[in-house]
């Protein structure tokens, strides 16, 4: 049976936890049986690891001091002990399918993608499947940068640019005609519905990362312009009648400004929504008339349900998708001024049919590429 490694997944990420899920509901369908790995990390704790029958990846890494292909050296019968408390080394591993979102980059620390291009290298050299899924990737003008970009694009088995710009800056870099195009994977991702809960509501889904030094050096600066962005938009929906749902999609930080946000206005036609699944958020998402996100899966749960999405940028990967789903205008300014963003939002509430069926209209496109990405995917697991 396959051992297939999954990696840049997590469960307090809701975005990375709906990669993960659309992944494993893939495997289930194309491979049928095989046996899931899963590393150690801060937000990959034991037990939920344990929920899905994954074997446990034994690795060790700090910045750039990396053990995990040394510990794949261990002699078969120390491996073969390991199994029987259910952890495995990278010599176990038959296939590695990595789905890091977006991690490799000028803005990302050297060391993700510098282990990354190793561990790329040393399966390259035991024959065994290494696959990029689609992700935002580059760019890579950094020149430390390069050298290690140029493995993760030309030295994988395949790698899948998730939009134009990620496709071109990998472009430039490719030798090997192993690079691809595909749509963000989590479209495809079946989920099952329920009623509403509420009539009339409106989800919200803010982002720490507008705010952080991932976004700019100045994003701080901004932190009072964006949080009086969802602030006012929740008092607009509030008072042409919508019941406001405040979605933490990841984390702490997240809390953090969905609870500002309902705790200045305090009213009864707010609520946080915490703690749910990526599965559940998805099915959420689902059910109400119209979301403004500042989460990249929160948008492509919304576009790819048929249900009317507003969104606000920190990365070219915002413009991309709403370019894929014909909705380029979707993408707004947090820092437009209050009657601008009323004048953005009235125009939006009073556009909801139209968009919606533009919005499913290309979410079939988008879900037909899935699956041409997954035929090539199983392909290469299988050969």
């Amino acid at each position: 049976m396959l051992n297939i490694e999954i990696k840049g997944v997590q469960f307090s990420n809701k975005g990375a936890e709906l990669m993960l899920e659309a992944i494993l509901q893939q495997l289930d369908k194309h491979l049928g049986e095989y046996q899931l790995t899963l590393s150690p990390g801060r937000n990959l704790p034991y037990i939920k690891r344990a929920k899905l029958g994954a074997w446990q990846k034994l690795s060790f890494r700090r910045g750039s001091f990396d053990l995990t292909g040394v510990l794949a050296k261990l002699p078969k019968k120390v491996r073969k002990l390991l199994k029987r408390f259910g952890i495995v080394t990278e010599a176990d591993v038959d296939v590695i399918l990595n789905a890091c979102g977006f991690a490799y980059g000028d803005q990302w620390p050297l060391t993700d993608l510098r282990n990354t291009a190793k561990e790329i290298k040393r399966f390259n050299k035991a024959g065994k499947p290494y696959i990029i899924l689609p992700q935002a990737l580059g760019p890579f003008n950094r020149p430390e940068l390069k050298e290690f970009a140029e493995v993760l694009i030309n030295d994988a088995s395949i790698t899948f640019a998730r939009d134009d710009i990620s496709f071109q800056e990998c472009k430039k870099l490719d030798k090997s005609n192993n690079l691809f195009k595909s749509p963000d994977f989590t479209a495809l991702l079946e989920v099952l519905q329920v009623g509403k809960t509420n009539e009339n509501t409106i989800c919200l889904i803010p982002n720490n990362k507008v705010v952080s030094k991932y976004h700019s050096v100045d994003a701080m600066q901004q932190k009072k312009a964006y949080y009086d962005f969802w602030i006012n938009s929740a008092r607009f929906f509030i008072d042409k009648g919508y019941f406001v749902e405040v979605l933490n999609h990841e984390g702490k930080e997240d809390r953090e400004i969905c609870e500002a946000i309902i705790n200045t206005l305090n009213n009864k036609q707010i609520a946080l929504v915490d703690g749910l699944s990526a599965t559940e958020i998805k099915a959420l998402i689902g059910r109400c008339d119209a979301v403004v996100s500042s989460r990249f899966h929160g948008c492509v749960s919304a576009l790819c349900q048929g249900v009317p999405c507003l969104a606000t940028s920190w990365s070219h990967k915002y413009e991309m998708l709403y370019g894929e789903y014909g909705l380029s205008e979707n993408v707004i300014d947090f820092q437009l001024g209050t009657e601008q963003l009323k004048n953005k939002l009235n125009d939006f509430l009073n556009d909801l049919t139209n968009q919606a069926s533009i919005s499913l209209s290309h979410a079939k496109k988008v879900k037909e590429q899935n699956k041409q990405m997954w035929q090539q995917v199983v392909a290469i697991i299988k050969s």
